[in-house]
């Protein structure tokens, strides 16, 4: 590119350039040829008419022709000047030794008392009849212009040899010139490839304020974006290689159990009791599956679906999570209690009571019988706030950075005895993404945990 450009402009450069030195050559060569016979022209009348007075004044028809041409051959003293006298088609006078023959047919188109001018060569002729009586008479003014002409070449060769120097040193500093254009795209191109091959730290120099410095810095912003979506692609694919791995192995265990149960009543003689249990093996883990496949079904959902919001009326919200999980709680024998100091809240009702319903389910696991667990909802300034908490077991400050992570479980044997598949937290995330709000955990060991979430709008 810019090597094109380069012998580009060079050649565009040098016609015009050169075009021009050779217009101004000729205008010039022009101009001093008319200056010439101008001056051609009013030598020639100021000869002729001289001469006509002279013939007057000797009267009769002999003329001397050398007599009088004498005074004129002796102005011309440059030799650049010759006198040709003609009567008819013989030459009479000539002051030159290469005596010219004369075209007559030429100078018959000289009528009586006009001139004829013309150039031949490198000589400028100029033609007059002498009026009657003596229109038999022609007189001839030849004009040399060769150190005219060898004058005006060595100009034009000074002009195209300074033309050629400029040409050289224009050339020297438009190469320079580009050099320093491009190098900000040969930064660019480098520093492209760089990123291409891998290495994604590569930027440009930031100088000036100029539109290299506005491109270099767009192109750094660009690289920085290209850099963090590709953190985050691979962020993403890990996790995807994570959710994979642990599904497969959160599948081995119930698909395991239940093969070797299946097998068991195929192949053993077992009694009434045994079949009993198997089955309910069995349907445990079936269940668990189950559950399983729920979540993450829910999780799939909650990525590719746009959802409505309205205007949840906070107390039938928990009157319908309560509900829902009181069963499970009584049976557990833990006590709930519900707090609703708002009237309502903007969101997906329907992802909202599972939001609710998925913190309890935790709450109630992590609590022993006699535990309690309380969902409050409140103000918090310009923020509206549903909070779980309960007064279990607790969660180790160094699993709190992994409990959102889909699979991870604080206590594995525990979680897997009660059914759970630690997609709990994961999902309760999206959700709180979904509502633009934000989750926080705060646990203690031994003594319970509380989970937050904060939405940014305010509550009706």
């Amino acid at each position: 590119m810019k090597k094109k450009t380069f012998f580009t402009t060079q050649f565009m450069f040098l016609l015009f350039f050169n075009g021009a030195v050779l217009l101004l050559s000729v205008m010039l060569w022009k101009e001093k040829l008319e200056v010439q016979k101008e001056m051609a022209l009013s030598e020639h009348y100021m000869i002729l008419s001289s001469v006509m007075r002279d013939m007057r004044a000797e009267g009769g028809d002999g003329y001397d022709a050398a007599k009088l041409m004498e005074p004129y051959t002796r102005y011309r003293k440059d030799k650049r000047r010759a006198l040709f006298l003609y009567r008819g088609e013989q030459l009479l006078y000539s002051d030159v030794d290469d005596r010219e023959i004369f075209d007559m047919e030429k100078t018959a188109a000289a009528e009586e008392g006009m001139r004829r001018i013309r150039t031949d060569g490198l000589f400028l002729y100029v033609e007059g009849k002498f009026p009657q009586p003596w229109d038999d008479y022609i007189l001839m003014y030849r004009y040399d212009l060769r150190q005219m002409y060898e004058n005006w070449r060595k100009l034009k060769n000074t002009l195209f040899l300074g033309g050629s120097g400029c040409s050289l040193l224009l050339s020297l500093c438009l190469l320079t010139l580009l050099n320093r254009l491009f190098a900000p795209l040969q930064q660019i191109a480098a520093t492209s490839r760089s990123i291409a091959s891998g290495d994604l730290q590569g930027r440009l120099p930031e100088k000036g304020k100029d539109e290299v410095a506005a491109m270099a810095g767009s192109f750094n912003e660009m690289a920085s974006t290209i850099q963090r979506q590709i953190a985050a692609l691979q962020e993403a694919a890990e996790e995807k290689q994570r959710l994979v791995d642990n599904f497969a192995h959160e599948l081995r265990t119930p698909l395991t159990a239940i093969y070797g149960y299946g097998e068991y009543l195929q192949k053993a003689a077992v009694t009434e009791e045994d079949k009993v249990a198997c089955a309910g093996y069995i349907m445990s883990e079936c269940r668990r599956l189950s559950n399983l496949s729920r979540q993450l079904l829910e999780l799939a959902a909650l990525r590719g679906e746009d959802i409505a919001w309205e205007p949840v009326p906070v107390e039938r919200l928990m009157e319908t999570v309560e509900y829902t999980v009181r069963a499970k709680a009584e049976k557990r024998g833990i006590t709930m209690t519900f707090q609703a100091e708002l009237d309502v809240l903007k969101g997906n009702p329907e992802l909202l009571e599972s939001l609710l319903i998925n913190l309890i389910d935790n709450g109630i696991k992590a609590c022993e019988s006699g535990g309690c667990v309380q969902v409050k909802a409140y103000r918090d300034g310009e923020k509206a706030v549903l909070s779980v908490s309960d007064n279990g077991r607790g969660i180790p400050p160094e699993e709190l950075g992994r409990v959102r992570e889909a699979f991870y479980r604080v206590d594995k044997a525990r979680s897997r005895k009660e059914g759970g598949a630690g997609l709990g937290l994961s999902l309760c995330e999206q959700i709180a993404d979904i509502h633009q709000a934000v989750m926080e955990l705060d646990s203690i060991p031994q003594k319970g945990t509380t989970v937050r979430i904060v939405f940014p709008f305010e509550a009706g």
